[in-house]
């Protein structure tokens, strides 16, 4: 008799639990990298395919709080230093209203708020119960606030100690539907988006990299019900194009890929669970050592969401899998109203 692999036994169990049905057009949660280096540039944060029906809009409201520590040199790299010690507590507001049956805008505002914060002793613990990397973590348990960006080859520097607080960049995008093609006879639904990136502050250089960035996209989505309960899978790939950044003294790459994936799953008539995976490519030219510049970057998020009416609340967290390569620790506050 024919042996059959485990992954194929898992497609077949997936095959035979998984029934199509029409989209549930539900959006990710909005989030993005919290690294100070990473999030002054554009990042593609995570869309459904589905676009807001004509008339109708959407209004979106996420406060992150997020707490990061990273030292370097860690061994022999006498090229580059970076200290970074910081909780950043970012609100974005978002807006996308339909213009016809395939196409809507949208809008994106924030507001950062970087400094010092009470999170060290309680992510110490976390990182210790859970068995997570936390080798930094044991060495600088305090409640300061410290940016440092050092070229040793260059002699360049940028450190402030001073909380850094001010409006974010402006974000303005177009999503647009291009079909449901159906691939192994499941009809999956496509988007493509374009985003632009207006920069804020040129003289906060946590905050904003004080030039415009560029970001092409596709999204796809698939909903259905699997073990009896309605699901829905999306995918996100896609490119930024950045302007040349004030605040880096490293040398930065003209294009980096930024995308993602993830599910949502319905648990009760009112409640949803969200598991995603966002991931990035480098933004940096650095030695391959300084993890947290020369390295892509994949970000866990978990996420509980209920849901009233035309309302949505949901709450969350992240954890980085990839180490230095983004804010340690995220808890996530969503809203999102559609009228």
């Amino acid at each position: 008799m024919k042996k059959i692999s485990l992954y194929q036994f898992l497609f077949c169990l997936l095959w035979n639990c998984f029934y199509v049905h029409a989209f549930t057009c539900n959006e990710p949660f909005q989030h993005r990298n919290q690294q100070p280096m990473a999030a002054i540039f554009l990042e593609l944060t995570p869309l459904s395919a589905c676009t807001v029906d004509a008339g109708s809009y959407q209004i979106n409201s996420i406060l992150q709080a997020s707490n990061t520590i990273l030292v370097f040199p860690q061994g022999d790299l006498p090229d580059a230093q970076i200290i970074l010690d910081h909780e950043r507590y970012e609100q974005t507001v978002s807006f996308r209203a339909g213009l016809d049956a395939k196409t809507d805008l949208g809008l994106v505002l924030r507001y950062v708020n970087e400094g010092p914060g009470n999170m060290d002793k309680i992510l110490f613990r976390y990182h210790k119960f859970t068995g997570l990397s936390f080798d930094t973590r044991q060495t600088h348990q305090h409640t300061g606030y410290h940016y440092r960006l050092y070229n040793h080859n260059t002699d360049q520097i940028i450190e402030t100690t001073a909380p850094q607080r001010g409006f974010g960049d402006v974000v303005i995008g177009i999503r647009q539907q291009l079909g449901t093609p159906v691939i192994f006879n499941f009809p999956i639904l496509w988007s493509w988006r374009f985003e632009y990136k207006k920069a804020s502050h040129p003289e906060l250089p946590t905050i904003s990299s004080g030039n415009s960035d560029a970001g092409l996209g596709l999204m796809s989505s698939v909903s259905g019900t699997l073990f009896t309960h309605p699901v829905e899978f999306w995918l996100n790939i896609g490119a930024v194009r950045t302007g040349k950044t004030r605040h880096s003294v490293y040398p930065q790459k003209p294009v980096f890929l930024s995308g993602g994936s993830g599910m949502l799953a319905e648990i009760t008539e009112k409640w949803d669970a969200a598991v995603q995976i966002l991931s990035a490519s480098a933004r940096y030219e650095v030695h391959e050592k300084i993890r947290g510049l020369n390295q892509r970057q994949s970000i866990l998020v978990f996420g509980l969401r209920h849901i009233t009416n035309s309302h949505r609340f949901s709450m969350g967290f992240t954890e980085d899998l990839d180490y230095y390569a983004s804010e340690d620790f995220s808890i996530l506050l969503e809203w999102q109203y559609s009228g």
